[in-house]
């Protein structure tokens, strides 16, 4: 017989190994398990690749938070609770181009990515966030050292 604390100690483990399924790191703040498609996740490299063929980046933090934390290079900030579904993005009107969305891990830009499709955007990625960006964020606040 299997005690109750080894079952929720081995059930503990097996969920944490489900979460930590995302190829970046830090992991997200919580699981990204939407599934449409239209949408794909990418890693910081394939995002940035994406980026010099010029597809378009959507920061979905608030601005206060862009202000604070530094923004990747040539991103548009459309915070989250300003995206609507129907609403078309000017920095992207066209629905059949690709759209890199992104915010500080991963999670908002996955909700975003949601409205987007709903929208009729036929390729959203989410190229997760700031904290797993290595390749510098403009304004970034300098670490003490």
């Amino acid at each position: 017989m299997i005690k109750p604390l080894t079952t929720l100690c081995l059930l503990g483990s097996f969920s944490s190994a489900l979460w930590a399924a995302e190829p970046v790191s830090p992991q997200p703040a919580t699981p990204l398990t939407y599934e449409n498609p239209a949408y794909h996740k990418v890693v910081p490299a394939q995002a940035r690749d994406m980026m010099r063929k010029g597809v378009v980046v959507i920061d979905v933090r608030m601005p206060v938070e862009r202000l604070k934390e530094g923004f990747i290079k040539g991103s548009v900030n459309v915070p989250l609770p300003y995206l609507k579904p129907g609403a078309v993005l000017s920095a992207q009107p066209d629905l059949n181009q690709p759209v890199l969305v992104h915010c500080r891990s991963g999670v908002r830009a996955e909700a975003a990515s949601k409205i987007l499709i709903e929208t009729g955007y036929k390729h959203v990625y989410n190229m997760y966030g700031t904290l797993q960006w290595p390749f510098g964020l403009l304004n970034a606040p300098q670490s003490k050292q």
